[in-house]
């Protein structure tokens, strides 16, 4: 790798939750490590402002400091006694219902800033993208050069995808046993949508716009979708699987929502599968 995609990479890491699960994870015990990342971010930002550095790394860090700035406040929010009276944290609508508002509502000053610093949405792939574009080959998935378009590819890799969710990770949830509450999930369908379409659109903005398109034009393409994939996959150490299985799948799940973005040139072909993924772990939490 090149100095500059180690330099980002760090930089990425820091950003990420990787330190808070090696302290509670590894060393043990509880720290915020959020005012330390956003302090020591705040401080790459001004450092490469000042020092005009050819590949302006200072917008880059100034998107990942505001990332983390608003995850730390929507996180303080959950924990007030008046949120939790409004969504009771141990139910699935106060739970993901309001986690998924939060991540909603502070992803809009990064859309904002992304608008500000990049003056162009597509940019940072904040644009539909041209779904008839065709996949460039991906060797390891049996995906040949120019053989289908991303508008058909993501719609089989979601339902593929889907269906490897189900089997793999989102029956660890139940127990592998039969579902008690089967009847509850189809009243709960319309919640389990929206959820899923907010939390998928949130995350695509945080884990992938955000991420990529800062570095679109620093880093060749492989750069890019690492650390993007990366930055997705530690994110979601917590989440279902979680662990370092849930890191790994994450990983290569956000590596190809990713390169759908990136040969697209938008973020509707990566919404489409995370969103039906989303459902599928959602409908399981509900038959819990």
């Amino acid at each position: 790798m090149k100095k500059t995609t180690v330099i980002i990479m760090i930089y990425t890491l820091i950003a990420s939750i990787l330190p808070t699960i090696i302290f509670n994870e590894w060393i043990g015990g509880k720290m915020n490590w959020v005012p330390i990342q956003i302090g020591v971010l705040s401080l790459v930002s001004l450092y490469h402002c000042l020092t005009k550095d050819q590949y302006n790394l200072s917008k880059f860090t100034l998107i990942l400091t505001a990332v983390v700035a608003s995850q730390f406040i929507a996180d303080l929010i959950s924990k007030m006694p008046w949120w939790r009276v409004w969504f009771a944290p141990y139910t699935f609508i106060g739970n993901f219902g309001g986690t998924i508002l939060l991540k909603f509502i502070f992803v809009i000053p990064i859309i904002i800033l992304l608008h500000i610093v990049y003056r162009s949405p597509e940019e940072v792939f904040l644009t539909k993208g041209d779904l008839s574009i065709k996949a460039e080959r991906i060797e390891w998935l049996g995906i040949k050069w120019n053989s289908i378009t991303w508008g058909r590819l993501a719609l089989i890799s979601a339902l593929l995808i889907s269906i490897g969710t189900l089997l793999l990770t989102v029956i660890t949830v139940t127990g592998f046993s039969v579902p008690r509450r089967l009847e509850e999930l189809p009243m709960n369908l319309p919640l389990i949508i929206l959820f899923a379409l907010g939390n998928s659109f949130s995350e695509g903005i945080v884990y992938r716009s955000a991420i990529m398109g800062p570095l679109k034009k620093v880093l060749c393409k492989n750069h890019v979708l690492l650390i993007a994939a990366v930055f997705f996959g530690i994110g979601h150490y917590y989440g279902a699987p979680s662990g370092v299985v849930g890191v790994a799948m994450s990983i290569l799940l956000g590596w190809f929502m990713c390169r759908s973005m990136y040969e697209t040139g938008g973020f509707v072909s990566a919404w489409i599968i995370h969103f039906m993924q989303d459902v599928v772990i959602f409908s399981a939490i509900i038959m819990r």
